[in-house]
């Protein structure tokens, strides 16, 4: 059973407790993490959603990211999630927050960084049932990638932002 801290709109930690899964109760909201891995090399990480993912199957994915679990903050969280989801192991000092931003109709609260790494591009691990490919993408080649592959259209925004856009 998954458990998560409960926040209001405004980040203030309450003392609830929330379970994935359950109905979150109107005003709070749990903490969700996600990260851009861009490899020193200039090159950014594209992770192939599984097939059968309910939403965006077969979509890339700019980042990897989830929700806190209990008792995490948001840095403990995306550097478990970075690890858990591709096996590159970050560090706080690697991490650059970009934005953060309220989904009320998720009841989520999203901070997003990006980071950048030279781990070993090969050695990239899939996880079962969630990712089923991945791919490095060259700076020279991200503005084409985006136009012409499938990208969660807010993650793909988040890229151009950052690396696009000058």
């Amino acid at each position: 059973m998954e458990t998560w801290n409960a926040y209001t709109a405004d980040g203030q930690l309450t003392d609830h407790t929330l379970t994935r899964g359950e109905p979150i109760p109107h005003g709070l909201y749990h903490l969700v993490v996600e990260c851009i891995i861009r490899h020193r090399d200039g090159s950014t990480l594209f992770m192939k959603r599984d097939s059968t993912k309910p939403s965006y199957p077969d979509y890339y994915e700019a980042t990897a990211g989830g929700s806190a679990l209990f008792g995490e903050i948001a840095e403990q969280a995306i550097l478990r999630e970075v690890r858990e989801e591709t096996g590159i192991e970050l560090t706080a000092n690697q991490l650059r927050h970009h934005t953060h931003f309220v989904a009320h109709d998720d009841q989520c609260i999203f901070h997003c960084y990006w980071a950048e790494t030279d781990w070993d591009k090969s050695t990239i691990q899939l996880q079962a049932d969630e990712t089923s490919n991945y791919i490095w993408v060259p700076q020279e080649n991200l503005k084409d990638f985006l136009e012409t592959e499938l990208v969660i259209p807010r993650q793909k925004v988040y890229v151009e932002s950052l690396f696009l856009e000058s």
